[in-house]
């Protein structure tokens, strides 16, 4: 049998107009997809809580508060306050850590007016019978938390901001027992 060469008017495609239509369609659906998505942030509010409860210290335990307000990046200069009781620090900028040091002098006064009693995990440690809660507002940078929440271990040489090297448990002045409340910045303290 030999082969026929059987001509067509119109063997050739054009894939142009359905190349055109498939990016019509994929603009569509992305420019629909952004919308939708819009919608969604502005229609999800979080309603007020109603079942939350003030916190029940166990008997013989003090609480110590710490607010934090305020941001290291935004405002002129930039600023971060951190209250304990009565004793306000200030840090300014991203590398002060000033506020730090001054709210570890008064954890440690308050180390030593603390009950102790021995770590559960037989670390060696002897933890104080303090519950320290950190409020922050909606401001404050969660990296500042993460500082303070090393701060109250007793983990972080204040200096340079680094691991303790040769930590010895025993030695450490450690909060261990922590509550963790927020606020709108524009709540009272």
């Amino acid at each position: 049998m030999a082969k026929r060469n059987m001509n067509y008017p119109d063997a050739e495609l054009d894939l142009v107009p359905m190349i055109d239509c498939i990016f019509l369609l994929l603009l569509f659906f992305m420019l629909c997809g952004r919308i939708t998505m819009d919608q969604r942030t502005e229609q999800i509010t979080v309603p007020p809580t109603k079942t939350a409860n003030k916190f029940k210290d166990p008997e013989g335990w003090s609480r110590e508060i710490i607010n934090v307000f305020g941001s290291t990046q935004h405002g002129d200069p930039p600023r971060n306050s951190i209250r304990i009781g009565t004793h306000d620090f200030k840090s300014q900028g991203v590398n002060d850590y000033s506020g730090y040091k001054g709210l570890r002098t008064i954890l440690d006064q308050v180390y030593d007016k603390a009950e102790k009693y021995d770590d559960p995990k037989k670390s060696g440690m002897r933890l104080p019978k303090v519950i320290v809660e950190i409020r922050a507002d909606a401001d404050t940078e969660y990296r500042v938390v993460q500082e303070i929440q090393q701060v109250l271990t007793d983990t972080l040489d204040l200096e340079t901001m680094q691991p303790k090297k040769g930590l010895d448990p025993k030695t450490a002045r450690s909060f261990v027992n922590l509550d963790f409340t927020t606020r709108r910045p524009e709540d009272k303290l």
